[in-house]
């Protein structure tokens, strides 16, 4: 029997699933990507992990996808900073060990992707999945299509400017949308509320372990009523509104997705979000544009992957 093959390969591992035509997870392993500075090195451990896994099957094709600059036609990696990778020809790596077509994507295309063809309803085509958790990421599906752009460098939503002079960011500029809702942004700024003695909740946490601050905390705080929890979802919510005002002017999307742990505040984040959005944005494309939090699937990045 023939399965799609799909890769999630991060910087600490690569999860690896068998997924069927009916878009379900029958097998999966993983690998661990720490200590493999050699890239054809890494790429034939996965390869003899896919063939373990496989048994007497085969691979009808594979889907790898890595975070960073990804060249999609050629299926290079041109910079993957969790990997120290630079201009690695993945494609032709694992070409080596499989006789099947093999596609290379960025991994938030991957997990855009895989999140458009298992939860987006039929009638559906014009999607935007954003990624929120330790950055901030996208893919874009248009027309039925995933977007990549010119170069394959669309959808780094993560690095719109919303504020010429705001945070800096990890990229080198300042005011990205990832400074205002990146996990470690955001936890960054509430220890430092929070070390300055504003009244919150979570000040005996921040006494007894700062390094226990976390979005998940902050978001069980603000449920509880903390006001200082709650305003510092009013600003991530904000700095959404402000992104998204202009993705909905400029892609008129039928729905947005979000996805990842930062996603998981929920309505939260929704709240503010739809406020700055109507202020900010013509009526039409917004009353059409539907936005929600997708169901969490903690593999929907291999599993977009091979649906590549």
């Amino acid at each position: 029997m023939k399965y799609r093959v799909g890769i999630d390969l991060g910087g600490t591992s690569a999860k690896i699933a068998c997924v069927t035509g009916g878009w379900k997870i029958v097998r999966e392993t993983s690998v661990s990507t720490s200590g493999f500075p050699n890239s054809g090195d890494l790429a034939r451990r996965i390869s003899f992990a896919i063939k373990d896994m496989l048994g007497k099957d085969q691979a009808e094709r594979i889907g790898i996808g890595v975070a960073g600059d990804i060249d999609p036609d050629r299926g290079v990696i041109r910079i993957s900073p969790n990997l120290g990778w630079k201009n690695v020809p993945l494609k032709k790596l694992f070409q080596r060990h499989f006789n099947c077509p093999i596609f290379v994507e960025n991994d938030a295309n991957a997990a855009g992707w895989g999140v458009y063809k298992t939860q987006a309803p039929k009638n559906i085509s014009n999607v935007i999945v954003m990624t929120l958790g330790t950055g901030v990421g996208g893919g874009i599906i248009l027309n039925g299509r995933l977007y990549r752009g010119a170069t394959g460098s669309a959808g780094e939503i993560g690095h719109m400017n919303i504020a010429e002079k705001g945070p800096l960011c990890n990229c080198g500029n300042r005011g990205c949308l990832e400074t205002y809702v990146g996990g470690p942004h955001l936890i960054k700024k509430v220890r430092s509320g929070l070390g300055r003695g504003v009244k919150s909740s979570l000040q005996a946490q921040f006494r007894e372990n700062p390094a226990e601050i976390t979005p998940y905390l902050i978001a069980q705080a603000a449920r509880r009523g903390d006001r200082y929890s709650q305003s510092i979802w009013e600003g991530v919510g904000h700095a959404l509104g402000l992104a998204i005002g202009d993705l909905v002017y400029i892609l008129n999307p039928q729905m947005i997705f979000f996805t990842g742990g930062i996603a998981q505040a929920g309505p939260l984040i929704l709240g503010p979000l739809w406020r700055t959005l109507r202020q900010r944005a013509f009526k039409t494309p917004v009353n059409a544009v539907s936005i929600k939090v997708a169901r969490e699937a903690s593999h929907i990045g291999v599993l977009g992957a091979a649906l590549l």
